[in-house]
Parts: structure tokens; sequence; C-alpha cells
């Protein structure tokens, strides 16, 4: 499949008219030409290091890690608390009664959850990637997937494992250990293959649960163990996967407190993923249902209904076996609902694996100490990769100073909006799908700002919706018959995903000059892939941009000159974008 490929040059021409007034325009060019973006590609994205090199890498990250950490913590009111992260697979915010008010609606009680966000901060606007793996790993290195390399479900054909040399959250728990913490994972790992993989890639130092994604039998299962200084072992388990997973949870969780230990576990509980099936009576109130293969066909959402409430069964009793007022817990789904029990009001086309709200936005919900005024809904856009930056902050850990320089973290700490503050630098959600699995029509990317969304697939064909007045995305909006403020908002989308990349280099601007009687131009560094088209604003805001009409277009074999044949009158100023 071939990927669409856009590059963005965030060079800023400014001009004015005068002739005398050409070369302090140029000087003001070439200071403005220090600031760029990222460039970005569309579709598939690739870059994770070879696996003969992970090993030498990754011990090389930490040592630089640990060196830019040594006594650079942040300072924060209750840096000893504790973190739990729950992860519920495949539960999207059609399936919650907190977040859907359709009439056609229907819910499984889940009580505990409730409570939980009730206690603390719901995310109304939460988003995470369309599937499993990709958002695993967003989670655990604060990193999209173009980063990653990690774009679909590992164990496709196609799917990228998370690469050893990547930097994860136990990582950077380990380069700050002057606080004390213990980290641990229990549940669906399905970010790399072999037992091992949890430890050696995660770096988990502790590790208790499934490699791979789906499990085949609630009840009969395998669950492998392995960690630092821990002997590997697989074994076939027959208590309820939930339960199992909990118990492993609490017993760890209990040896931490009993030594005064703060920790942070990561809990990816498997329900309500397949196999639909009855879990065990006394976790839910649906024991009157049959359970064979024929029922569960044709009642499936039943089924999923006992699942979730068996699930949240669990989760208070994990919940019960922590210190709640020196725990921060961070819930959300990994994904959207699947295709076969989700609800309006979205439809089965646009479920799990999708670039569409059925499947990206999910519940998302943090209560503990670090939250003033329990209780409060919050409208921001939040992702699965603001986590990372969150988690450590909460932890007392300067993010910037323990993050390797080279690496890139994508993520915006939550710790602002925990604290109810005002925020003025506006927040974005992104997600991307890509793979050699993934059919050109699916695979693409999103972006949105407070109001609209923009979702460019790797076909070629994109959608356009006002979320505020079609959060369903029911009717995309006609891109030839927008409205000024539609259109602005279009046009900066458009311009935006262009950074949300690191395959490409930024076009290089060689350079610029004004002509009373030509307009104005810009020579870039051809590249023969990518075709260019010139943008223009007269002014520095995010939704003054647009593409300059008539632009004329002169090529070579090195360079690609831009010329806006009719430039305002006083001054503009330019961006290149390649596609």
């Amino acid at each position: 499949m071939k990927a669409r490929i856009i590059a963005l040059s965030a060079i800023l021409a400014g001009f004015t008219l005068s002739a005398q007034q050409t070369s302090s325009a140029e000087e003001r060019f070439k200071r403005l030409d220090q600031s760029r973006s990222q460039i970005a590609p569309f579709g598939r994205a690739v870059g994770h290091v070879a696996p003969a090199e992970h090993s030498r890498d990754r011990a090389k990250n930490r040592q630089r890690a640990v060196e830019r950490s040594s006594s650079k913590s942040i300072n924060l009111q209750g840096a000893a608390n504790n973190i739990l992260l729950i992860i519920l697979d495949d539960y999207g915010v059609d399936s919650s009664p907190l977040y859907n008010t359709n009439a056609a609606a229907v819910f499984p009680p889940t009580p505990n959850l409730t409570t939980l966000a009730q206690s603390g901060v719901i995310f109304q606007n939460a988003y995470v990637q369309p599937v499993c793996s990709p958002t695993r790993a967003c989670l655990l290195t604060g990193r999209y997937g173009f980063r990653t390399g990690v774009g679909q479900v590992f164990g496709l054909t196609g799917g990228t494992p998370l690469a050893a040399s990547e930097f994860t959250l136990p990582e950077a728990f380990a380069a700050n250990a002057s606080l004390g913490y213990q980290c641990a994972q229990f549940g669906k790992w399905h970010l790399a293959a072999g037992q091992s993989s949890p430890n050696i890639v995660g770096a988990w130092p502790l590790f208790k649960g499934p490699i791979m994604g789906a499990i085949p039998d609630y009840s009969n299962w395998q669950k492998v163990t392995c960690g630092t200084g821990v002997t590997t072992v697989q074994e076939a388990i027959t208590n309820y996967a939930p339960t199992e997973m909990v118990n492993d949870a609490l017993a760890w969780i209990a040896q931490r407190d009993a030594a005064g230990q703060p920790w942070f576990a990561w809990v990816a509980l498997n329900p309500p993923h397949t196999p639909l099936h009855k879990p065990p009576n006394d976790l839910h109130s649906y024991d009157w249902l049959p359970g064979t293969t024929q029922h569960i066909n044709n009642y499936p959402r039943l089924y999923w209904h006992a699942m979730m409430e068996a699930v949240d069964t669990e989760i208070g009793r994990l919940l019960a076996g922590v210190d709640r007022a020196k725990t921060h817990v961070i819930f959300l789904g990994d994904n959207g609902t699947t295709s076969d029990v989700i609800q309006p009001p979205y439809v089965a086309e646009r479920a799990k694996g999708t670039l569409y709200e059925g499947g990206i936005k999910v519940p998302m919900f943090i209560s503990g100490p670090a939250v003033p005024n329990p209780g409060r809904t919050n409208t921001a856009l939040v992702q699965a990769v603001d986590l990372f930056p969150t988690i450590l902050e909460l932890c007392g850990i300067n993010v910037a100073a323990t993050v390797p320089a080279t690496t890139t973290i994508d993520g915006r700490s939550l710790l602002p909006l925990l604290r109810n503050e005002t925020e003025t630098t506006p927040r974005y959600a992104y997600a991307d799908l890509f793979g050699d699995s993934i059919a050109s029509t699916d695979a693409g990317k999103a972006l949105r700002n407070t109001q609209y969304k923009l979702i460019r697939f790797q076909s070629g064909t994109e959608a356009f919706y006002d979320l505020l007045a079609d959060p369903a995305e029911n009717s995309p909006l006609d891109l030839a018959g927008l409205t000024d403020v539609q259109r602005a908002n279009y046009y900066s989308l458009v311009l935006r995903l262009a950074r949300y990349q690191d395959t490409l280099t930024t076009p290089v601007i060689t350079a610029s000059g004004l002509d009373p009687s030509a307009g104005f131009s810009i020579t870039v560094a051809r590249n023969p892939a990518l075709t260019y088209t010139l943008w223009r604003s007269t002014i520095l805001q995010e939704l003054s941009w647009a593409p300059v009409t008539g632009t004329t277009t002169t090529t070579t074999d090195t360079t690609v000159t831009l010329t806006d044949p009719s430039p305002p009158a006083d001054r503009a100023f330019y961006k290149v974008l390649g596609q």
C-alpha cells in the first residue's frame, strides 16, 4: 500500500511591497526560519531500531535518563502517592452511562466505575487509538504510533512490535530510583512476542498476565510471570481471568504497602473483549443467562453486559484493597466498542478499528489526592499519550529531566486540568491507523480541535465534521460549500496534520524574493515524490491560513519555486506544504 505523504515547512516569510524593504523582509524570513515545526507523512510511518541494537540502545537511554534526572524531581505535594492505572479492553463511550445519553442505549450495572468517576474528574473528550496495541504503546511511551511504528494490532500481518529501544514508564521510574517507587504490570501485554518481552521491551520489573491479545477462554488461559530477577514461567490458569489478575495486583500492592514503598501498578483487564461469555454467577446479576453458544450469538449484548458487571465487581474489589487517600486512580478504555455490540449513536461500521468517534473516543477519569473539588467534568481534549507525563508528574518526576534528550514525548500533562487550572494553549486530539493489514480506505489519520475533526484516509479521501453539531459524524461537511469559519478550521487542521510524522525532513526554503510586478516567490529544495503548495496568512493566527489562489510553480531537477502573483498590499506570511 502506498502511503500518502505530507510535508510542511513552518517557515514564515514576511514582506512589504516596498522594494527598499525587501532585504529587511528577507531578514525577518531568516529569523522566522529558526522556528521550524515538524513535518508530517500521511499513512504508515516506521522508524524503530533494528532488533540487534535494542539492548544497547536501551542501556544508553537508561544511562542518559539517570544522568539527566539526578536531583531534578518535581516538588509536588503528595509526590509519594501511589498510581493505579486500570485499562479495560474495547470499552468505548457508547457503553458508559456517564457519556452516552442516547435513548436507545442500555447499560449494565457498573456501580464501582460510576463511584470512581464521581470521585474525580470525568474527561468527556478522551481519545485513544483505534485498536489496542497502538494505544498501549502510547500509554507506555507517551509517543504517537508514527514514532514507535505501532500502528495496528500486533500479531496481524505487518503488525510492528514495540521496539526495546523505546523509553518506557518503568524506565522513567528507574531513572528516579531515589523516590523509591516500585512498578509492576498485571494483565494484558500485547506489545511484543516472547514470554520475557514485558521485561525486555517494556522494562517492567514484574509482569503477570497474558502476552498476546484476546485470551481464547477466560477460565482456561495462559499466564506468564517474568521480570527483573524473576524466573520466567508460563502456567495454565483456570481461575476467571479478571479475578486472577486482580488477585495478583492486590497481593503485590499489599506487599508494597507493608514495606512502606510507593508503587505504580498497571492493571490491564481483558473484559469486555471477546470471546463473549457468561462469567461466574457471583460476579454479576445475569445468572439467568444459559450461556450456550447459540444464545451468545443471538444476544451478544446481554453477555457483554454480564462481562462488564463482572469486571466492575472485580474493579470494586481492587479499589477496596488500596488506600484511596494515598492513591491516584486512572481509568480508561483502550479503544472503542466492537462492531457487534456498539450502541447508538454510533454504528457498527464506525466502531473499534476505525478513526471515527466510535473507534477512538473512550471513557476516562482520574481521582486521587491531586484532584481538588472532585465530581467535576472536564471537556478538554485529552489523549492516551498525555498519561505518560501525567503519571510521572503525579509521582514528582521531572519529565524533561528524565526522558532522553533525543526522545520526543507527544503527551501533555493533565496535571493543570486535574488541579482545575485554566489553560490558554489549545489542545488537540490525534489518532492514526496504519499497517499492512489495514485497507487504504480505513488507514489514515484523524485530528480534531475543539469543534471540528478532519479524517484523511490513505486512499486519498477525507471527511470533515463539525462535532458540536454532529457528534456522531452522520453528515460530513461539503468541502465545496463551507462557511468562512468552517473553511478556516479545515485549513487549520490540514496544516496542523502535517506535523504528525517524523519520516520526512522539513521542506528547506532556499530563497525568497519580492518582485512588485511578478509577486512574492519562495524556492524550496525539491523532493520528486511531493507536490508543493503555497499557503499565506496576513496575521500569525491559527485560523488565518489559506492556500494561495493562482500560485505559479516553476520546477527544476533540484528546486521548486512557488509564486504568489497577487500578494497583499502591506504584508503576508507564508508556509510551504508538500504532499
